[in-house]
């Protein structure tokens, strides 16, 4: 009896799935929203972004964090990465976000051109 139950004890802890999903991506990186259209900017890729209900909720939060609409905000979010064919967003690298991780002000850059040397 002692041995069934030990048995049915590891087999049941060994048998149950992983909480997180498989396929899921964690990215950091610049998100921006302008009308109908969004995209996420990290040092290596821009991703096109699905307007999913999640893109919808990050627009929402990201809104506080801007002065004009075309403002980028810094995010970390979870998502499906994809390079699937889309009538809508003609990106290669796609992206529909799963969760929002952390939304921030992006950092102000100092966009003054500069020619020849100080």
């Amino acid at each position: 009896m002692k041995r069934i139950f030990i048995f049915l004890l590891i087999t049941s802890v060994l048998s149950c799935k992983n909480s997180t999903p498989e396929g899921l991506t964690t990215i950091k990186g610049n998100y921006i929203f302008f009308e109908d259209a969004a995209v996420l900017q990290n040092d290596n890729e821009i991703y096109g972004v699905f307007l999913n209900a999640k893109a919808i909720e990050l627009n929402k939060k990201a809104a506080s964090f801007k002065t004009s609409n075309t403002d980028m905000v810094n995010v970390e979010i979870t998502g499906i990465i994809s390079t699937k064919k889309d009538p809508k967003i003609l990106w290669e690298n796609k992206i529909e976000i799963i969760d929002i991780i952390a939304v921030s002000a992006a950092k102000e850059t100092d966009n003054t051109l500069k020619l020849g040397t100080e």
